[in-house]
C-alpha cells in the first residue's frame, strides 16, 4: 500500500511518525500547493491520500478543480480526511470523491484529554463499512483507538459534539471551583469531590489535575482551535430544528473581546477569569467563624 500525506497540519507529522514506527515504508509527503501544480509536479500515484489540512475548505481546494486530486489520482484510491471538518461540506466532498471512482473516509480527531496527556490519538470515523474494513490496519497504526460512528459527515459531527462538551465542561467546572472556594473549599478538594459524584467528566478528572490547577499551559490545544470548532458546531446546529440549548452561551464565553486568551494561547487560559482570585491553597474556615443563624 502506497501512502501520500498532503498538507502540513501537525496531525500529518504525527501520522508519518506513527507509520514509520509501525514499519510502513515509502510514505510520501507533499504540500497542498504541489498537488495542483501540474507543470512543476507530474501526476503521482498512491493507494491512500491522507489529507493533513486544517479545514474542509482546504481539502476541497486540493480535491476539486481541473488540477484537483480527484482527477489525477488512480481509480480506486482512498481519500482520508484528517481535518477539523465542516459536516455539510464533508458530505458533499464524499459524494464527489465516490462519483470520481474513489473512496472517502474522514478520521476526525477526538480531543481526548487522556490522549493529549499521553501524546496519543483517538479518531472518529465517518465512512462506509467496506472502506473502514480496508483501512483498519492503517487506522490502527496512526491512532491509539478509532471508532466508526457512521457514514460521511458523522465523524466530523461527533467530533464537533465532543469539542462543544469539552468547552462546556471546562467552563462549568471552573465555575464550580470558584463557587465552592467562596464557601471555604480548596480547588483541589472541590475537584476531588466532583470526581466522586455524577458531575465528573474527563475535564475534571484529567484537565484540572494535569493543567488547570498546576497552572500548566502545555496541553497542545490552543484556544483558537477550540473557538474554530465551536464556530463549526454552532453553524451546523443552526441548520437543524433543535430547541435552544446552551451552545450559544458556551460559544460566547469563549469569544473575545471578553477577558479571554488570544487564539494562540493554550485553551486552559479560558479558566483564568474565574481563577484569578482563587489561590491554589486555601485554609479551611475556623470553627469559631461558623455561627448558627441568629447567633
Amino acid at each position: 500500500m502506497t501512502i501520500c500525506v498532503i498538507g502540513d497540519a501537525p496531525i500529518g507529522t504525527r501520522a508519518i511518525q506513527a507509520l514509520a514506527h509501525a514499519g510502513v515504508e515509502g510514505v510520501m509527503a507533499m504540500a497542498a500547493s504541489e498537488v495542483q501544480d501540474a507543470q512543476s509536479h507530474p501526476p503521482f500515484s498512491a493507494d491512500v491520500y491522507l489529507m493533513a489540512l486544517a479545514t474542509s475548505q482546504q481539502v476541497q481546494k486540493v480535491l476539486t478543480g481541473k488540477q484537483g486530486l480527484l482527477r489525477r489520482a488512480s481509480p480506486g484510491s482512498t481519500v482520508i480526511d484528517l481535518s477539523s471538518g465542516d459536516v455539510t461540506l464533508s458530505r458533499e466532498l464524499a459524494v464527489q470523491t465516490r462519483l470520481a471512482g474513489h473512496h472517502w473516509l474522514e478520521a476526525a480527531t477526538s480531543r481526548n484529554p487522556a490522549d493529549e496527556a499521553n501524546d496519543s490519538l483517538t479518531l472518529l470515523i465517518g465512512s462506509n463499512e467496506a472502506t473502514v474494513a480496508r483501512m483498519s490496519a492503517l487506522l490502527d497504526a496512526i491512532s491509539r483507538q478509532h471508532l466508526h460512528v457512521g457514514d460521511a459527515g458523522c465523524g466530523h459531527a461527533t467530533a464537533l459534539a465532543s469539542d462543544y462538551l469539552h468547552a462546556a465542561h471546562l467552563i462549568t467546572t471552573v465555575e464550580a471551583v470558584a463557587m465552592t472556594y467562596r464557601a471555604g473549599v480548596t480547588p483541589q478538594a472541590c475537584i476531588d469531590a466532583i470526581n466522586l459524584g455524577a458531575g465528573r467528566s474527563a475535564v475534571s478528572e484529567v484537565n484540572f489535575s494535569r493543567w488547570v490547577l498546576p497552572g500548566r499551559y502545555d496541553s497542545g490545544i490552543s484556544t483558537g482551535q477550540l473557538r474554530r470548532d465551536l464556530r463549526l458546531a454552532r453553524s451546523f446546529v443552526t441548520t437543524l430544528n433543535l430547541p435552544e440549548g446552551l451552545m450559544k452561551a458556551v460559544f460566547e464565553c469563549c469569544q473575545p473581546p471578553e477577558p479571554c486568551p488570544a487564539d494562540e494561547d493554550d485553551l486552559h487560559h479560558l479558566c483564568d477569569r474565574w481563577l484569578s482570585k482563587v489561590p491554589a491553597h486555601l485554609p479551611p474556615p475556623r470553627l469559631t467563624e461558623i455561627r448558627a443563624p441568629g447567633s
